[in-house]
């Protein structure tokens, strides 16, 4: 569901900008007095499992033109508490961003809106009404798919306000948002099935790993937890990412192209000379385009430099990406308990 510029006027990029920048900065204050040692050290872990699970994209049922992908915002903010998974996502999706060019930079401030602080409270809040501690599986199970539906969809009709308001889209808003929630519901769906299988593997082995618990977790508690999530992310994105689908995401499928439709013609329609400038600098800057290596052939080819180079590109751009998440959110995290001042902070509800 990563925005594009060319879904975006400069007013509208600009603002979401200015909105996001404000919202984390709120965000790392309170995270301040939540952030102690566990936590800590799993949010970068959760950083990088995230990345790598991002990368794998799946058909859609009942639509075989389009894919969908995990956002990991319920999982993490279930994990975590809502605060630190806005941390741990905003850092996903700036390195998506600025190294893989996966969303646009100026829309970087709706894709954090829209995939990272909005999903991970309002996923946090559903689950936990639905799932008070102490429920049972059944709950579990039932209130994180609903939370990933709900928080999935949410973001979806986020980015319908957003072009709207940027007067992009030449059919009606409803039209677009009613193609979006069709298609972001079976999406989150699909992610709800995922997260709900995680979490009651997680409440059977290691339930002390919900931010909600009071449960002491021992070392080798830790230690596990730690390496069973890394091993996770590199298998996911070192293999798993190679069976990745070669379709538009549920977002692209909706405007800009369907394989299964060959008559479909795009939605929007964007003439701004900015929006157009900054995609042609993202692409030349962004040292591993589309999760690839950028070659000199294809640069004289297309002006974009991003090609198909095999899948071992893919799987060092799924390691690469991972590690550059996890060191990302650890340098976030330390610089906010320094400014705190505090070594080990109460542990976060």
């Amino acid at each position: 569901m990563h925005m594009q510029n060319e879904l975006l006027s400069p007013g509208v990029a600009v603002g979401t900008i200015a909105i996001a920048a404000g919202a984390v900065g709120f965000i790392c204050h309170r995270a301040k007095s939540l952030i102690n040692s566990d936590r800590f050290a799993l949010m970068g872990i959760m950083g990088a499992f995230v990345f790598a699970a991002q990368m794998v994209q799946f058909s859609l049922p009942f639509l075989p033109g389009a894919s969908g992908h995990m956002v990991g915002a319920v999982l993490l903010a279930i994990m975590l508490g809502p605060i630190p998974a806005s941390i741990v996502l905003s850092s996903v999706i700036i390195v998506q961003c600025l190294i893989f060019q996966d969303g646009g930079l100026l829309a970087l401030g709706c894709n954090i809106i829209n995939m990272a602080i909005v999903p991970c409270f309002l996923g946090c809040c559903v689950y936990n009404i639905g799932s008070p501690p102490h429920s049972g599986k059944v709950r579990t199970y039932i209130s994180s798919v609903i939370a990933c539906v709900l928080a999935m969809v949410t973001g979806a009709m986020l980015v319908t306000l957003e072009t709207a308001l940027s007067g992009v889209l030449i059919v009606p808003p409803l039209t677009f948002m009613a193609t979006m929630a069709g298609v972001h519901i079976i999406i989150g769906f699909i992610e709800g099935l995922i997260t709900a299988a995680v979490l009651l593997y997680l409440r059977q082995v290691h339930p002390p790993a919900f931010a909600e618990s009071r449960i002491e977790s021992p070392a080798s508690g830790k230690r596990a937890l730690y390496a069973t999530f890394l091993i996770a992310a590199l298998v996911v994105g070192a293999g798993l990412s190679l069976l990745a689908v070669d379709k538009p995401d549920g977002l692209e499928w909706s405007y800009a192209q369907r394989p299964d439709q060959p008559t479909f013609e795009a939605i929007i329609s964007n003439d701004s000379v900015v929006m157009a400038a900054v995609d042609r600098v993202q692409s030349k800057l962004s040292p591993l385009p589309d999760y690839t290596i950028r070659t000199e052939a294809t640069e004289a080819a297309t002006g974009e430099g991003s090609t198909h180079a095999g899948m071992g590109w893919t799987s060092f751009a799924a390691v690469a990406g991972s590690a550059i998440t996890m060191l990302l959110v650890w340098s976030a995290g330390r610089a906010i308990r320094k400014r705190d001042g505090l070594g080990n902070a109460p542990y976060p509800n």
